[in-house]
C-alpha cells in the first residue's frame, strides 16, 4: 500500500445536476451516475455506454479507467441464464481493443467489473457484462476471492436497505504494472466505490491486484476523497455541498 503513495502527481437515481465539465456518460447514458459522471484525465479513452453501465476505456492500457453502474433491487430478480459469452468490444478500433487471444496463457481472470449477477433479470444487460470493455485484468485469488465477496456484499446492501446503489469501479497503474498478450496492462490496484445515494453515505474498498483474506476486508476501507487523490479523478463532479463531507469519510465497515 505505502507504493500507492508515490502515485499521487442530481440528487436522485438516473439524474444529475448540470456542471461545466461533463462527459459522454451524462450526455448519452446518465441514468447510470449519480451527481455526475466521473472526471478522469481526457485524451486516449473512449466512453462506452451498454444497457446496464458505462465505461471508461483506456486506449493506453486496453483496460477500462473506470466503469459505473447502478445497482437496483429488482436487477437482481433472477430471470436470465448466465452463458459467460466473453468477447470483443467491437465498438473499440481494433488496434486498441483486448481480445479473448490476449488473455489466453496469461493466468489471469477476466474479472468484472459491472458484475453480470448486477443484471439478473436482462438477458442482454447480462449478455452486455460480459464484453471485454468490461473486464480487468485480475489475479485469480483476488477475483475469486476478496473481490467475489465485495461485489456480493454490494449487491446485499441493495436489498438490505431496498434502495439503488451507485457504483464506481475502477484500475490503477503503476510503473510495476506489467503487461501480457498484445500490450494489455495489469492494474496494480483496483477499487469499488458504493454510494448509498439515498441516505447520503459511502464506503469505498481499495484492494492491490493480489490474492487477499476476504476476513481482512475492513483493512482496506478507504475514502472517497483518499482515492481522488490516489487517481486524480473527482468521481462525482456535481455533488451538492452540503453531501461533500460524505466523501472525506472512511466509513466504519461494520455499520454497513
Amino acid at each position: 500500500m505505502k507504493r500507492l503513495v508515490y502515485l499521487v502527481i442530481g440528487l436522485i437515481i438516473g439524474g444529475y445536476t448540470a456542471y461545466a465539465f461533463s462527459n459522454p456518460i451524462d450526455d448519452r447514458c446518465a441514468q447510470h451516475v449519480v451527481w455526475g459522471a466521473p472526471q478522469a484525465v481526457e485524451g486516449n479513452n473512449q466512453y462506452l455506454c451498454r444497457t446496464g453501465y458505462a465505461v471508461n476505456y483506456n486506449y493506453q492500457t486496453k483496460v477500462a479507467t473506470y466503469v459505473v453502474e447502478v445497482i437496483r433491487p429488482e436487477n437482481l430478480v433472477r430471470t436470465a441464464a448466465r452463458k459467460d459469452d466473453f468477447r470483443e468490444d467491437t465498438e473499440i478500433p481494433a488496434q486498441y481493443r483486448v481480445t479473448l487471444k490476449d488473455y489466453q496463457g496469461s493466468g489471469l481472470d477476466r474479472g468484472h467489473m459491472a458484475p453480470a449477477a448486477d443484471f439478473m433479470n436482462s438477458a442482454q444487460m447480462m449478455s452486455e457484462s460480459f464484453l471485454l470493455s468490461n473486464m480487468m485484468p485480475q489475479n485469480p485469488g483476488n477475483n475469486r476471492g476478496i473481490w467475489k465477496y465485495t461485489e456480493e456484499m454490494t449487491r446485499y446492501y441493495a436489498q438490505k436497505y431496498n434502495t439503488p446503489m451507485y457504483v464506481i469501479t475502477g484500475t490503477i497503474f503503476d510503473g510495476t504494472s506489467p503487461t501480457f498478450g498484445n500490450n494489455v496492462r495489469v492494474p496494480t490496484y483496483l477499487y469499488k466505490i458504493v454510494i448509498d445515494p439515498q441516505n447520503v453515505r459511502s464506503i469505498a474498498f481499495l484492494y492491490p491486484n493480489q490474492k487477499l483474506d476476504p476476513k481482512e476486508i475492513e483493512k482496506y476501507v478507504i475514502s472517497i476523497a483518499e482515492l481522488e487523490i490516489y487517481t486524480g479523478i473527482n468521481f462525482s463532479p456535481a455533488i451538492p455541498p452540503q453531501f461533500a463531507p460524505m466523501e472525506r469519510v472512511r466509513a466504519n465497515y461494520k455499520d454497513w
